[in-house]
């Protein structure tokens, strides 16, 4: 009777020490919750969390994943044997309220910080429930609907069969930049991590401008042609100021929280920076040499 106890002892010890040691499906599920909730709720900034495609990126993703297979598949076979839409109209309306959305949004990033007690040196990440940091955030929320917005310029590419712009430069521009003003508006929609919108809505100005008087026909075109190279150059000088002010992030002095969006920001640019460098030397320096 004492070895069957025993027995019966010994089994109930394996199976507990097995159910103890290898993971059930309810344990990973509370493992993948665990992970949700540090990343998209812990982590992220309490005041973005109603705002609309902020809970979490799936929704982002989505609209990402749909760009892509429209820009490299589904667009060009629908465009195949389809004459190029000229879409004039649209593209005037289009570009001209890209144009004074990147100054607004310019004037609002300004105001919200930069205008009164926000330095362009290394400055702290705080959640503040204040008037004025409260303004920030929904700039930077605005101006990532904007990037998801301008998604729309590769599309409008296919659909006019402009194949020599929809390169590699400009669609991972376009997708990762939505990726980025997504993490910075979803963790760190405030402090320095909001400057490098400065320089970027500037150079966006410039940028559909000149869109927009392209778009008036081709007589405005050719006249402002000449213009298209400095725009290039604009650009990157935008990225060597992006560069410079995120940098210091990662200095030992400097404590800005969340330091892993200095590194993102950093690998970002410099990726950018080349591939633009690249595009320019291309475009003009071999035309010139030529």
């Amino acid at each position: 009777m004492d070895e069957l106890v025993q027995m019966s002892s010994d089994i109930y010890r394996i199976e507990t020490q097995d159910a103890e040691s290898f993971p059930t499906c309810g344990s990973q599920s509370m493992d993948i919750a665990r992970i949700y909730h540090y990343l998209f709720e812990e982590i992220a900034d309490p005041r973005v969390a109603k705002f609309p495609l902020m809970q979490d990126p799936f929704v982002v993703m989505l609209i990402l994943v749909v760009y892509l297979e429209f820009v490299l598949h589904i667009g060009p076979r629908y465009m195949k044997h389809r004459k190029p839409y000229k879409l004039r109209n649209f593209l005037i309306v289009y570009n001209c309220f890209l144009a004074i959305a990147s100054g607004v949004a310019c004037y609002g990033i300004l105001t919200s910080g930069y205008t009164t007690n926000l330095s362009l040196g290394c400055e702290p990440f705080n959640i503040s429930y204040e008037p004025e940091p409260l303004n920030m955030v929904s700039w930077v929320w605005r101006i990532f609907i904007m990037k998801v917005i301008e998604l729309s310029d590769t599309i409008i590419f296919v659909l006019r069969k402009k194949y020599n712009q929809t390169s590699f430069l400009h669609v991972y521009h376009h997708s990762s930049t939505v990726i980025m003003a997504w993490t910075v508006c979803k963790y760190v929609p405030g402090g320095m991590w909001t400057f490098i919108m400065i320089p970027n809505c500037i150079v966006h100005v410039f940028m559909y401008t000149y869109y927009l008087l392209a778009a008036l026909g081709s007589e405005v075109k050719e006249k402002i042609m000449p213009v298209k190279k400095y725009i290039t150059k604009l650009q990157m000088i935008q990225f060597i100021i992006m560069l410079l002010h995120t940098v210091q992030a990662l200095m030992p002095s400097c404590d800005p929280n969340k330091k892993f969006v200095a590194c993102m920001y950093t690998v970002q640019v410099t990726i950018m920076l080349y591939l633009f460098w690249g595009f320019y030397k291309k475009a003009y320096t071999r035309k010139k040499l030529e």
